[in-house]
């Protein structure tokens, strides 16, 4: 599919929603990039093509809209596999801490509490990143209701 023709970026949009439905369904976060049916790029690429279409035939709705800026927004909670890996880990450690009904001390002698501190700095940087990548995602987005086709 190519992403340049109104066509083909509708066919990568609606691939792309299937999976971030799909995801969100099964409350997976974050997701792999692997998981993606194209690379960010190719996505990207498309959203923009059809958003400039849709605005540009007077279809942009509110409601689509939003919708359509919260699935491009969302690109940026899809990153590799390692760091997927690792945010997913550190919840389940959180929640398992969180789970854990003895005193605090306690829990410092747990392997949650062990893999929550050992990882929490990458955890942070990696969070930080998607923070930072959405924000971006989310300005691209906005800018093309302005822009003509």
């Amino acid at each position: 599919m190519n992403p340049d023709t109104p066509a083909g970026a509708q066919g990568i949009v609606a691939e792309y929603l299937q999976v971030v439905e799909a995801h969100a369904a099964a409350d997976v976060y974050p997701g792999s990039l692997r998981d993606l049916p194209h690379s960010k790029d190719t996505i990207r690429a498309a959203f923009k093509r059809s958003v400039k279409v849709l605005a540009s035939g007077g279809r942009l709705t509110t409601e689509l809209r939003d919708y359509l800026e919260i699935a491009y927004v969302s690109l940026a909670d899809y990153v590799d596999e390692e760091g997927a890996a690792l945010l997913r880990e550190y919840a389940r450690a959180g929640d398992e801490l969180a789970a854990d009904r003895r005193l605090a001390r306690e829990k410092t002698a747990s392997d949650a509490w062990r893999r929550v501190t050992e990882q929490s700095r990458l955890a942070g940087q990696i969070a930080r990143a998607i923070s930072a990548e959405a924000e971006s995602l989310r300005a691209e987005f906005r800018s093309w209701q302005s822009v003509p086709t």
